[in-house]
């Protein structure tokens, strides 16, 4: 059944990428035949449809070769990973073909250019939007046995239908005594092994091994799903690699350049509704357009963070009245450090926290070099002490105008799990972590799920 159910999800997510590949390259005609007056000569579709074919059938072979279909066990960050390169693959090997063959030789690279960059943008979107619809339904992904003991088998179990894209259904939950007894379902092909601390595993191990194609040692005392790791083999012996990789001077280096550039290009863009932005706070309430607040940047440093003003000017004391009246709000405020119905927040101020508006003035911060465009939490001096062994990791890199925890979690999370989220950023950072976080932020902006 489970084979079944792959080869449906793999078929679906094959038509949807051949679909997708056909339009980019429609769309990317009709781009280059949109700068006819720059380039000499139209683009005629009959002339470029033989390479076409070829780049789809190709496309969904790499792809297939990828592991995307179905793609279970996967992130979303790993998937983009893996279409980006497959992406730029595909098209090298049409350039390639263009080139060398003599019918092909005339089309023009402004084409494949176009059709490249399409493909970069739309074809991971195109999974993402797809994988979260047919994830909702029953039939999505295959069966795991997770064999652990008390509650931290329970919260792996909570993870796995959480994360529901990852395909991994956790059907059954077994005991650890139950891998020696041989009381295990061999039609499943992965199991998940959560074992209590100060077990030991080597024999268990052994044992699901041979009965399971896939294996998946968590290990709570062990948990090193923060950082990046990579295993090593030291003589026979399993050695783990773990950093953290924004510490690279030449990854900061290339989140710097990709801050000053996106920074001024949304600067630009978005002059005509600051303004309006501008007058609409104005002329809500008294007092300032602009609100200023400390915050920690990288190194301890402390600057300056640049924000529409979206709260009264007399909010503190709003603040102060209501937390002594109400228990609800005051246990609220100290879990999350926020309330949802906050007294203090005014008419426009509510909608811009909503879509987050009032963070864009924080692009100057961007462009100064106080903050990055993504990157972790701006903490407050007064959270520091809170920040604990997180602190030296977190304050090593500039904070983001938009991040990890902010598209993943937002206001559902506790303190405590926003500081393990930015420590995962830090830690697991890649383009691919960038450009999916930028595209998260893009659909929690338009679905109002701000701050």
């Amino acid at each position: 059944m489970g084979y079944r159910k792959s080869w449906v999800i793999g078929g679906i997510l094959m038509i949807s990428d051949a679909v997708i590949l056909y339009g980019v390259f429609r769309l990317a005609a009709l781009l280059r035949n949109a700068f006819t007056p720059l380039i000499d000569g139209n683009l005629i579709w009959q002339t470029v449809a033989p390479l076409v074919q070829l780049g789809i059938l190709f496309g969904i072979v790499v792809f297939m070769i990828e592991g995307l279909y179905p793609g279970y066990g996967m992130t979303a960050v790993k998937e983009l990973g893996r279409m980006s390169k497959s992406v730029t693959l595909v098209f090298f090997f049409l350039a390639v073909v263009s080139y060398l063959n003599k019918p092909f030789q005339d089309i023009s690279r402004a084409f494949l250019l176009f059709s490249w960059f399409l493909a970069l943008v739309l074809l991971p979107l195109g999974h993402f939007i797809l994988r979260n619809i047919i994830s909702r339904f029953s039939w999505y992904g295959t069966p795991v046995v997770v064999f652990g003991d008390g509650a931290y088998a329970q919260q792996i179990v909570g993870s796995l239908k959480r994360m529901r894209r990852l395909g991994w259904q956790p059907t059954t939950v077994l005991p650890v005594n139950a891998i020696k007894r041989g009381r295990m379902d061999t039609q499943m092909e992965i199991a998940i092994f959560a074992p209590s601390p100060g077990l030991s595993v080597a024999n268990y191990a052994r044992i699901l091994n041979s009965n399971f194609r896939k294996v998946i040692l968590v290990r709570q005392k062990d948990n090193l799903g923060s950082v990046w790791v990579e295993p090593r083999d030291l003589d026979g012996q399993l050695g783990l690699e773990f950093h953290y990789n924004l510490f690279n001077r030449f990854a900061r280096l290339t989140k710097r350049l990709m801050d000053v550039g996106i920074s001024l290009a949304l600067s630009i863009m978005l002059l005509p509704l600051l303004g309006i932005l501008c007058l609409l706070i104005f002329f809500d309430s008294p007092g300032r357009i602009f609100f200023h607040q400390e915050r920690l940047g990288r190194g301890f440093k402390r600057f300056n963070i640049i924000k529409f003003r979206t709260m009264a000017v007399n909010a503190e004391q709003r603040l102060s009245k209501l937390l002594q009246k109400d228990s609800a709000a005051r246990a609220e405020y100290k879990k999350y450090h926020k309330l949802t119905n906050d007294p203090r927040i005014t008419r426009v101020g509510k909608w811009l926290r909503r879509f987050s508006l009032d963070e864009l003035p924080q692009l100057l911060n961007v462009l100064k070099g106080d903050m990055s465009v993504i990157g972790p939490r701006a903490y407050l001096p007064s959270e520091l002490n809170k920040m604990g062994s997180y602190a030296p990791i977190i304050l090593r890199i500039q904070p983001g105008l938009t991040g990890w925890w902010q598209v993943m979690g937002r206001h559902k999370t506790t303190f405590e799990q926003r500081l393990r989220m930015d420590d995962y950023y830090v830690s697991n950072w890649s383009l691919w972590m960038d450009f999916y976080i930028l595209l998260k932020t893009v659909w929690v902006v338009l679905s109002g799920k701000g701050a």
